[in-house]
């Protein structure tokens, strides 16, 4: 009486383990000749050199600190712009508020001299108005001396040379 069921208890359970998935041996025969070497993984490399770990700490350090001092540089940088623009901002407001200062002074300056100059020419006006009635005054006494010399030699005069002028019209 034999049975296959001793048999298999005497051969140990682990070297008799088939496979779930069988591959047929041409599959196996080319994964064998393409199979390269997996390169190490990080974790096994830092396993095998401790000081690898610690200088990829000391890295990452670094770059958080130098990316935090960027980061700090660039918010102080945008922020000092930021308040050069406003203080350029209010000195332009203020340069505008001068020049409209100046600009109401000019205007006051040339209202004020509108009026002289009107007052001016009112005065040159009149100083013209009273030179021509001296010069017509002095045209007909000239005239009237003319016309007595003449009547004194006992000559005729032009018509009218010893006439005065009338006042609507200018001497000439």
């Amino acid at each position: 009486m034999t049975s296959a069921a001793p048999v298999q208890r005497a051969v140990p359970q682990m070297t008799h383990t088939s496979d779930p998935i069988a591959t047929p041996p041409a599959e196996a025969a080319a994964s064998a000749g393409d199979a390269r070497p997996a390169p190490p993984r990080l974790r096994d490399q830092i396993a095998e050199n401790p000081l690898l770990s610690l200088f990829g700490g000391a890295v990452v350090a670094l770059l958080t600190i130098l990316g935090t001092v960027v980061v700090a540089l660039l918010v102080f940088t945008l922020t000092g712009i930021s308040d050069r623009i406003d203080s350029l901002g209010d000195r332009i407001d203020s340069l505008g508020d001068r020049i409209d200062r100046v600009e109401a002074k000019v205007d006051a300056r040339f209202a004020a001299q509108g009026a002289q100059i009107a007052e001016l020419d009112r005065k040159l006006t009149a100083q013209v108005a009273e030179l021509d009635r001296k010069l017509t005054a002095l045209i007909a006494h000239l005239n009237a001396a003319e016309a007595v010399e003449a009547a004194l030699e006992h000559r005729l005069l032009t018509p009218g040379a010893g006439a005065l002028e009338p006042a609507d019209e200018p001497p000439g």
